[in-house]
């Protein structure tokens, strides 16, 4: 019966990893240059919706790709191979867990900010209905 939770544990981190790396390309190869062929107009109204929620997706995907990447290590009962890094496997796994770690934080420190910056324009833009999508720097 130890087998089961370790399955499902393995099974939710490597889906949400898929997803989380999909979700990123989806973004830059199919997303970014649909938005571009747009009129500049239109582009404004669908990235003020279409960012907070593609970036909550990618947020929550990875914090759940972390989460079970720590926990399948206590699972599989491998976490205290960690303390020793004696074998690749250790070394492995902690440069997995400082790349995730680190891919996510820099996503939260960048990306995170650049979206709420494009958020208030948008409500800016809003208010006062007389500024123009065309004239923000995401319309170009």
């Amino acid at each position: 019966m130890d087998v089961l939770p370790r399955l499902a544990v393995q099974w939710l981190h490597v889906t949400a990893g898929v997803l989380w790396i999909g979700g990123g390309f989806y973004t830059i190869l199919v997303q970014l240059p649909a938005l571009l062929a747009a009129p500049p107009a239109a582009r404004g109204a669908v990235m003020a919706s279409l960012v907070p929620r593609q970036l909550n997706y990618i947020l929550r995907v990875a914090e759940i790709t972390i989460v079970t990447g720590l926990l399948n290590l206590f699972v599989s009962g491998r976490g205290q191979e960690l303390t020793r890094l004696d074998t690749r496997w250790s070394w492995a796994i902690l440069a997995g867990i400082l790349l995730a770690v680190g891919i996510y934080a820099a996503t939260r420190a960048t990306v995170v900010r650049w979206a709420y910056r494009m958020r208030r324009w948008a409500c800016l833009a809003r208010a006062s209905g007389a500024l123009a999508i065309s004239s923000s720097p995401w319309a170009r």
